[in-house]
């Protein structure tokens, strides 16, 4: 019998190693499509963020839903040693060394089992009582919680006829299994033995069914996430990919087809979990525009399933690049286009780049890239915009700015005041203060740049403006797609700014501070980059400025995206608002890593929004359920949205929007 057992026991989990091996084979080989992509910088920090993120699941207890997920993840890892321990036991004959028969590991397994099974009660309660919006209730779902289930309850109901087989008593360290082992003893003692080899092979086969599910399922998260957070963007937050437009032989730039996203880009959709946390956070899917970060995840690893043989095929039957035709070698028919045939053009022009997603994804999942690089295969492969993007890309091209004004007035807001321009100083100056293009030529923006001014003059700061010379920072036409207008305007910026060897630069505009902070180093240019907000801060602390005059105002701060979420700065302007006198600072329910963005971010200031409701009016309204009696901003977008906002809500009278700058310039 004991021989048998062996052998049955070795063609079961042998025969399920092997079609475990194939499945995992087969996703690893349609991962290797994907484009090359060097991830292995930073080793020491990318250990660290497996201990944290995997090991201490930081992100996921961010969400009080997470506890659930941490207990089964704990549990599964604990129960996992038992179940090894269970296999050696009761087919082998003989405990594992250590935790076999060890009183500590018999509690804790039992503790475990406890806990992960009222982990899966709530899941279930979750998903088909209360059916929170961002839980699908796929088939997948259901059953991966009735395997786990299956598996604890097998195990202890195991561990219980073994008690009254032997007669024996755990004591203290297992009180499940002693109380079934007492609840089994009056049994007889072969109905026993046979039940307990029934629960034992029950236990099995649903362990090795489970091993060869994983990787057929979106269940395979539980090994690629893991690598997913390893390997996970260590560049900063707002530096997208630099394309390299030199090589004029590539015809195709972006990404049209599923194998021109990166093997990184393509390990998203394995390590994604399908918790939705994305879904609920995206300003486009809660407008009702017809993007779900969630879903363009989900698109991608399905589509690419879908089409991975015929791609595997096509790969080994052509050499050198992958040239995909109507007909290949193989027979093969021209594979479906991203584009039109997996996503519309509405799903890519909705996102407002506002890293919502990405914040609250619990396995770092890149939503952003993704979007940038499909919007680069429509502009700049297949010359497909809007007519309002165009329009912007062509008052770039022809003025530098994307309102169309002539760029000869760009330094008429400063008539008037104590500004002086690098010419003038031939550059000797500590801080260059770029305007940006909002408030040198939007009316309500500028008022912005003249406190700001006003304050630099009252504390002394030796500074200057580049006045008519100003470029573009470039970053509207980046994250609308024009990678090559986009570096245009950096060339220009550069040459300008190492002209007149510009080391300090100070801007009151967050996406002008993102990309000169975080992608112009790309390009050969580094400086030190503050935010208005930081500079000022660091101002009031050294005594600089003293706002002394009470300002009557109840604020609620909304965070700008590029500011917060991109580079991290939450405090500096919350502590300016502190430092007024009369000033109430109220917080919105989403506010800092949680704020929702205002809907001008990644280009789409310059968008008309057609579709569902206005992403700043939800926001706006957000704002006035805080009783506020003014908005404070620190973006001249978010101004700008923010006040048609209010507009909108019939209540700009009472609802006045001031930036952070002008706030402290009236205490001053």
């Amino acid at each position: 019998m004991y021989w048998v057992r062996v052998l049955l026991f070795l063609i079961v989990a042998g025969y399920s190693l092997y079609m475990f091996t194939i499945a995992f084979r087969k996703k690893y080989l349609y991962l290797m499509l994907g484009q090359p992509e060097d991830r292995s910088d930073q080793q020491e920090h990318r250990i660290r963020s497996f201990f944290k993120y995997v090991l201490g699941q930081a992100k996921v207890l961010a969400d009080p839903a997470g506890i659930g997920h941490f207990v089964i993840f704990w549990g599964f890892i604990v129960l996992s040693f038992g179940t090894l321990d269970f296999i050696t036991y009761n087919i082998f004959g003989f405990h594992l060394p250590l935790i076999g028969e060890a009183a500590w590991f018999t509690f804790m397994h039992e503790l475990f089992s406890i806990l992960v099974i009222a982990a899966i009660a709530i899941a279930l309660i979750r998903r088909y009582l209360i059916k929170p919006m961002r839980l699908d209730n796929s088939f997948d779902a259901f059953l991966i919680l009735y395997l786990i289930l299956g598996l604890i309850v097998t195990d202890l109901i195991t561990l219980g006829l073994n008690e009254a087989i032997h007669q024996s008593h755990g004591g203290w360290a297992s009180p499940v299994a002693s109380g079934l082992g007492t609840l089994f003893a009056s049994g007889n003692e072969t109905l026993l033995v046979v039940l307990r080899e029934i629960f034992i092979w029950a236990h099995l086969f649903i362990l090795f069914g489970f091993l060869i599910f994983i990787p057929r399922s979106k269940h395979l998260h539980m090994i690629a996430a893991a690598f997913n957070v390893y390997f996970r963007k260590m560049r900063p937050n707002g530096q997208l990919k630099t394309l390299d437009l030199s090589d004029e032989t590539i015809e195709e730039f972006g990404v049209g087809r599923i194998d021109q996203f990166t093997w990184k880009q393509l390990l998203d959709g394995y390590a994604c979990t399908e918790c939705g946390r994305c879904h609920v956070n995206c300003p486009a899917t809660l407008s009702g525009k017809p993007l779900s970060p969630k879903y363009l995840i989900l698109k991608m690893r399905d589509h690419l399933t879908d089409v991975g043989d015929r791609l595997l095929t096509a790969r080994g039957n052509q050499t050198g690049n992958l040239v995909l035709q109507t007909e290949v070698a193989a027979g093969l028919e021209e594979l479906p286009q991203l584009i039109g045939d997996v996503y519309t053009e509405d799903e890519i022009w909705s996102c407002t780049t506002c890293r919502a997603c990405e914040e609250a994804c619990p396995v770092f999942n890149e939503h952003v890239d993704k979007i940038i690089d499909l919007r680069r295969y429509l502009v700049l492969t297949e010359g497909k915009a809007s007519a309002e993007v165009n329009r912007a890309f062509t008052n770039l091209e022809r003025h530098s700015n994307e309102w169309g004004q002539n760029r000869n007035t760009r330094a008429d807001w400063a008539k008037g005041l104590q500004v002086r321009t690098m010419a003038e100083v031939d550059g000797e100056v500590e801080y260059l203060y770029y305007v940006g293009s909002a408030a040198s030529f939007d009316p309500r923006n500028q008022k912005i740049a003249q406190a700001f001014v006003r304050l630099l003059n009252e504390a002394g700061v030796d500074f200057a403006i580049l006045g008519n010379e100003e470029e573009s920072d470039g970053d509207s036409a980046r994250r609308l797609g024009n990678e090559l207008l986009y570096q245009t305007l950096v060339e220009a910026n550069i040459e300008i700014f190492k002209a007149y060897n510009v080391k300090k630069i100070v801007t009151t505009d967050p996406h002008a501070y993102n990309t000169f902070k975080n992608e112009y180093p790309a390009f050969g240019f580094q400086a030190e980059v503050l935010h208005a907000t930081e500079l000022l801060a660091k101002l009031i602390d050294e005594g600089r400025l003293k706002p002394t005059k009470e300002v009557d105002q109840v604020i609620t701060y909304h965070d700008s995206c590029y500011l917060g979420r991109y580079n991290g700065v939450y405090s500096a302007p919350r502590y300016i608002l502190e430092k007024i006198p009369g000033i109430k600072l109220v917080e919105m329910e989403r506010n800092k890593e949680k704020g929702m963005c205002c809907g001008a971010g990644g280009g789409s200031m310059w968008k008309e929004e057609t579709i569902g409701e206005r992403i700043n009016v939800m926001r706006t309204e957000q704002a006035l359920e805080t009783g506020c009696t003014a908005i404070g901003t620190a973006c001249p977008y978010c101004m700008t949205m923010m006040i048609d906002g209010t507009k909108q809500k019939g209540v700009e009278e009472q609802i006045a929007t001031y930036d952070v700058v002008e706030l402290l310039n009236m205490a001053i």
